[in-house]
């Protein structure tokens, strides 16, 4: 069966990126659908191509020739040489190496050849995703090849290719307990913590426009790895960096919805959402957050945070639980808050980690945290293989935004029930997986829910007079604007309404502590 002209233009497609959609195909080309599927289905059958996954999540790959060499990647875990990924022939091996002496690689059980036609999930959710993936592997035949340019990925992994082995240097003998540098690392920040700061990065880099990456850490938001110079109050592109930049955002897109042809919303103020949420968590409710602070900008403000996982030169140990439950990043939102919950259970061997755990889903269920997905949280070696739950991150309310969303990202599956409109009963079953008892977390919610009602008025009041000095206005609807302090303060008093309908504040013995937020809202 020979190949036509129409197959060899497709086969060509995957020279330049080793995974597409078929939709990815046909944004590519100039070939009508129809073709492009019998074509697809021709290549399968010759053995050029393979397929995985279904329906609009089908996946294509280029299978590379039988006497194509593998490539083969040397993996490093804390610092120890940990095994092998080999890639090529269309198809990923992993094997350990016979003195390693660390724990498995979730998903990557010791003893058994590992083969897959796809990148095993535990390594390819290290890959930042959507655009910034696509800037990463163009050019390259096989995703992989992304990893050992993957330098400053969370965690302690390191991949190094091993005809490049020799120039690998590295010494964890004395690296610090992360319990014992904890404070050192998070940091402590007031709220709003607006640092006048000479953001040295040129527009190209902010703007995003620049055909490379300059952060390795996965997720959408446009990211920059810096390092900050406090004595001249200067921040630096930096390839050791301890610190994360997510720019602004120039296209000011209507988040209402797509028009122009474009398909990104812009959520204006997001740096602000994510530094009040964040604070508010780390400073009122006492939960391990990193440092965080805003830039202003030309327009809106820059974000930014502390890396945890790094302190001066040392790496520690991270996954996100799309990691370790084998969900490839984009399924990131397909699974349920009780499979999570049930991992939670296996993998946080700390002792009140996996309660923290369920302290800060509650939280987000109170600030609409619809973002709250598989990589949004994770777990952290704190030494000798001690996981607790990682320093939270990405903390943000999707409420400000639209009101109507879900109260969280994942539903509850069995019995299935969807993340709008929880009540505690639903939590009670989360707390049930972890071992949590009724009565313990009914108090643990309670005094979250007391603190919400009564300390996020006054950040909100922060919002407003930092307005005084730069008016924050969005959208409102498609024909009027309105402050950011009153998106907030709408968000705040229409979540008091919901938990009075749900009986969340009587099941919590918080209904005259809410009287006031309630009487503003029926107003």
């Amino acid at each position: 069966m020979s190949l036509s002209l129409i197959d060899e233009s497709v086969l060509r497609a995957f020279e330049e990126i080793p995974e597409l959609r078929l939709a990815d195909l046909e944004a590519l080309s100039a070939i009508p659908r129809r073709t492009l599927q019998r074509s697809l289905k021709k290549l399968i059958e010759l053995g050029l191509i393979t397929q995985s996954g279904q329906t609009r999540n089908k996946l294509y790959r280029r299978v590379f020739r039988p006497d194509q060499p593998l490539g083969v990647l040397v993996v490093f875990s804390n610092g120890e040489l940990s095994g092998e990924l080999e890639y090529g022939e269309g198809l990923y091996r992993f094997t350990y190496h016979e003195k390693y002496s660390g724990s498995d690689f979730p998903g990557l059980e010791r003893g058994i050849l590992h083969q897959d036609s796809v990148l095993f999930p535990f390594f390819e959710n290290l890959i930042p995703e959507h655009e910034r993936r696509a800037r990463l592997i163009s050019g390259k035949t096989d995703l992989a090849q992304v990893l050992p340019e993957l330098g400053n990925a969370h965690g302690a992994l390191e991949f190094v290719r091993k005809e490049e082995l020799f120039k690998y240097r590295s010494d964890y003998s004395k690296r610090p307990n992360w319990i014992t540098v904890r404070h050192k690392v998070l940091g402590e920040n007031p709220f709003p913590n607006l640092l006048d700061i000479d953001v040295q990065i040129p527009d190209v880099i902010l703007n995003a426009i620049e055909s490379r990456e300059h952060s390795n850490l996965s997720g959408y938001q446009t990211k920059i790895d810096v390092n900050v110079d406090w004595d001249h109050m200067s921040l630096t592109e930096a390839s050791d960096a301890e610190y994360l930049l997510k720019p602004r955002n120039l296209e000011k897109i209507d988040y209402f919805g797509a028009k122009d042809g474009h398909k990104k919303r812009y959520y204006p103020y997001l740096a602000l959402n994510e530094h009040l949420f964040m604070s508010f968590a780390k400073n009122e409710l006492g939960c391990d957050v990193p440092y965080s602070g805003i830039i202003k900008a030309d327009v809106d403000f820059h974000y930014l945070t502390k890396r945890y996982d790094r302190y001066e030169h040392y790496k520690y140990e991270q996954f996100d639980f799309a990691q370790l439950m084998g969900v490839p990043s984009d399924a990131k939102y397909k699974s349920g808050s009780d499979l999570l919950f049930t991992k939670i259970a296996k993998v946080m061997n700390v002792s009140g980690a996996p309660l923290e755990a369920l302290r800060f889903y509650f939280y987000g269920y109170l600030i609409k945290h619809a973002d709250l997905h598989l990589k949004n949280i994770g777990i952290l070696n704190i030494g000798q293989n001690k996981y607790t739950l990682a320093p939270l991150y990405d903390v943000i309310s999707v409420g400000v935004y639209k009101g109507d969303c879900d109260d969280l990202a994942l539903p509850l599956l069995n019995p299935y029930k969807k993340p709008i409109n929880w009540n505690m009963d639903d939590f009670y079953r989360l707390g049930e997986l972890i071992g949590v008892s009724r009565l313990q977390f009914r108090k643990e919610a309670a005094s979250i829910a007391r603190t919400y009602l009564l300390k996020m008025p006054e950040y909100i009041d922060r919002i407003k007079e930092l307005e005084q000095i730069y008016p924050l206005q969005m959208q409102d609807s498609r024909h009027s604007s309105v402050a950011f302090s009153k998106r907030l303060e709408s968000l705040y008093e229409r979540k008091i309404v919901s938990l009075k309908k749900l009986g969340v504040l009587e099941e919590l013995g918080l209904l005259d502590l809410a009287g006031g937020p309630l009487a503003r809202a029926k107003r």
